[in-house]
């Protein structure tokens, strides 16, 4: 089963989420936003959770120890894009299309407030080689722009039109 997971960089489009409304998506911290009706929703950080408390109706996921939030060890890194890979392979996924990652610059939303942390740039090459590591379902990336090279690069429509 292909799956969607939609993360929160600067080029997530309302458009592009919209397209695969119809399809299994894993929503990443603040793309739930977009995305309400996704089928899960991730964070790695206890204080993106505790910050925001996000009233989503469907399954949550964290590395970290939340409450009423199942918590998921992570082998090959901490990251929440990465987590929602793992999570959507969880949930049954044979494939996975990225939205929204583009490991640069900031969110779709701008900047997180205080007391949260925004990605360094240095981070994003941590996460980069994060990424890289995960191998368990192919994966395509959808994301206009995005310098994570490590899996192909499709247009969503291509991909969404795909076996």
């Amino acid at each position: 089963m292909k799956y969607v997971v939609i993360a929160t960089g600067p080029s997530l489009t309302d458009e592009q989420v919209n397209a695969v409304r119809h399809m299994p998506c894993v929503a990443v911290s603040n793309a739930y936003e977009k995305a309400p009706w996704a089928k899960a929703l991730v964070s790695a950080d206890r204080k993106w959770w505790n910050h925001y408390k996000p009233e989503f109706e469907g399954l949550k996921f964290s590395v970290a120890c939340v409450p009423d939030v199942e918590q998921v060890r992570l082998v090959s890194g901490s990251n929440s894009g990465l987590l929602g890979m793992e999570v959507a392979v969880k949930l049954g996924a044979t494939s996975i299309i990225l939205l929204g990652f583009d490991m640069h610059g900031s969110h779709y939303f701008g900047k997180h407030p205080q007391p949260l942390r925004n990605t360094e740039p240095h981070r994003f090459e941590q996460f980069k080689i994060q990424f890289r590591d995960f191998r368990k379902v192919p994966v395509i990336n959808c994301t206009p722009g995005s310098s994570l090279e490590c899996y192909p690069k499709m247009s969503l429509e291509c991909a969404l039109n795909s076996p």
